[in-house]
């Protein structure tokens, strides 16, 4: 972990070579989501098949942007922990620290969903997709609005592990490009991925945000100087949208985890279990993490 120590700095970072950055990183987003395209037509050859929608399950948009879930997933982790591991060590860098990991990682984040809207409208629109449209703008908006600022980073690069459980929903969007999806249905690594997507869906979304709520909270109710009282007014302002976007966020996990959790189930031949029941496991996950928020970051 110490390997990933990096310098922390007081200051917001310099918006030109913000932007710069930005603008680069943008630019490599948009080539690897198009590029995925024939890639996935040479990786999965039954989505080559013209009678099959392109942006439906199966088909060539989506088995491609299956793979840049997986691949962007994989390359935002790393500057999340990095940050994680620098900005961790008190209230003052948690809530106005910068640094290289942090900075890196909002930018990838917010360049990977600006190219990602136009390949959903791509793909066709439904209310999924609508719903991420939804999800990338709440996103950019407070990203890149705490990149510019310099406020909420370590917040953001926790936040931020909850891409964790993309690795496991890619596995399950592109097994729908197989042939044969039913026997590939039958494996235990299809069994064994329900399981983990489960799992890394309540501990990386259902429980953690509520638990970085309540760890800001925690924070600025007993350190008001360092934190709330410390910001300029855009600082405030970053401050409010961090938690709305984490309830919004969250409200949007907890729906879709009441066709995951049943989905697990299905896996084993288990069809009793109803969308009411995951909510309700949801529920008691955000639960849980209110109630452990205030103990991990008073420790």
């Amino acid at each position: 972990m110490n390997a990933m120590m990096a310098p922390v700095s007081l200051l917001p970072p310099d918006s030109r070579d913000v932007m710069h950055s930005a603008l680069v990183t943008a630019v490599a987003c948009a080539a690897v989501q198009q590029l995925s395209v024939p890639l996935a037509r040479w990786i999965y050859p039954a989505v080559r098949d013209p009678a099959r929608e392109r942006g439906a399950p199966g088909g060539d948009l989506w088995a491609a942007d299956a793979i840049c879930l997986l691949f962007f997933t994989v390359a935002m982790l790393p500057p999340a922990v990095g940050a994680i591991v620098s900005l961790h060590g008190s209230v003052e860098s948690r809530w106005n620290g910068i640094c290289y990991w942090s900075v890196q990682g909002c930018i990838l984040l917010c360049a990977r969903m600006l190219c990602h809207m136009p390949f959903l409208v791509w793909k066709g629109m439904n209310k999924t997709r609508k719903r991420l449209l939804v999800h990338h703008s709440i996103v950019i908006t407070v990203y890149w609005a705490g990149l510019m600022k310099g406020t909420m980073h370590f917040w953001g690069a926790l936040a931020g592990l909850c891409e964790f459980s993309n690795i496991f929903l890619a596995y399950f969007e592109l097994v729908k490009c197989y042939t044969d999806v039913n026997k590939v249905k039958q494996t235990w690594l299809y069994k064994v991925n329900s399981c983990l997507l489960v799992l890394a869906y309540v501990c990386c979304r259902l429980v953690m945000f509520p638990a970085i709520l309540a760890g800001l909270v925690y924070d600025a109710y007993f350190q008001p100087e360092l934190t709330y009282r410390s910001l300029s007014k855009a600082g405030i302002a970053e401050c409010v949208m961090m938690p709305l976007a984490l309830c919004c966020i969250w409200a949007m996990s907890a729906f879709e985890f009441q066709s995951i959790f049943p989905g697990m189930f299905k896996a084993f031949s288990i069809d009793k279990v109803s969308k009411q029941k995951a909510l309700g496991v949801a529920i008691l996950s955000g639960s849980v993490g209110l109630l452990c928020g205030p103990w991990i970051f008073s420790v």
